[in-house]
């Protein structure tokens, strides 16, 4: 009997991290971000599939920018547009008992994760510990009853707060952007790291290996990073990490293809099927199963 061999069938590659808006912003306070920071004035849905097609990734989940508060609208027209390539984070705000019915009608718009910004003024709970304030609670139910996803960005030590929440909400699945966003001259063993590879447990919680280019200290190939990269692959697994590039503000670092090739040029700690998950398979179960 003839035995054919066993051939792995590679996961799509999904950029888990991006940012669009059109011209409207520009009047917007913040409005787009100074260069430096982000080179683009503008950073369309056409402009970002350009770059994406000569980078070869084939789907993306766009994360609501800053300047345009609680108006989700242009990246909810993006995904009307594009329902089978693009994924939406939305934001709103997350305080009080009129978010979850905020949070329901961006989902008819066709999103399905929201992002909790803790260092965004004005999202901040009124008092103490913003991660599962009483006044956000409300909120988290919508979130658990929907199945949203849930990106919590910059949340430093306060994501020791989260298991509560996983214990409360079991259903809930979550995503933490950049890392938790760690010092590089701190180690591995500085609190807000520790913080996040002690959430490693709970099997609901998802990594982004991105914004490379605004937490490490060296350019490109950010080599600072590579430990902390490694450390959460190895704590949380292949299976729940994923790569974003943090579209347009990547320009400014060191341009979207090299970004796209970050990880398979020196991400050398993972094997062939650990990179096809971080590259695309997680993302893909995670946002388009």
């Amino acid at each position: 009997m003839l035995v054919l061999p066993c051939v792995l069938v590679a996961h799509a590659v999904i950029d888990s991290h991006l940012h669009v808006w059109d011209g409207t912003a520009a009047g917007l306070d913040p409005g787009p971000m100074k260069i430096g920071y982000s080179a683009q004035a503008t950073a369309s849905v056409e402009l970002f599939m350009d770059y994406m097609d000569e980078a070869g990734v084939d789907r993306a989940v766009f994360v609501q920018p800053w300047f345009y508060h609680w108006d989700n609208r242009y990246m909810a027209s993006c995904l009307r547009r594009f329902p089978d390539r693009f994924r939406g984070v939305c934001v709103i705000d997350p305080r009080g008992p009129e978010a979850p019915a905020s949070l329901r009608r961006w989902q008819a718009e066709g999103v399905t994760g929201i992002r909790l910004r803790p260092r965004r003024e004005g999202e901040r709970p009124a008092h103490g510990p913003w991660l599962g304030a009483d006044e956000t609670l409300p909120l988290w139910e919508a979130l658990a009853e929907t199945g949203t996803v849930v990106c919590v960005l910059h949340a430093g030590t306060d994501l020791a707060r989260l298991p509560a929440l996983l214990a409360r909400f079991p259903s809930l699945r979550v995503v933490i952007d950049h890392l938790n966003n760690p010092v590089p001259d701190d180690g591995l063993g500085q609190p807000a790291f520790r913080a996040l590879l002690d959430l490693a447990r709970h099997p609901q919680v998802h990594v982004k290996l991105s914004g490379f280019h605004h937490w490490c200290r060296e350019r490109y190939p950010y080599r600072d990073g590579r430990p902390f990269a490694e450390a959460a692959v190895r704590a949380f697994g292949a299976n729940r990490c994923m790569w974003g590039s943090d579209f347009p503000h990547v320009l400014a670092g060191c341009g979207y293809v090299r970004s796209r090739h970050l990880l398979p040029r020196e991400a050398t700690f993972l094997s062939k099927e650990e990179l096809d998950l971080v590259m695309g398979g997680t993302a893909e179960r995670l946002w388009f199963g």
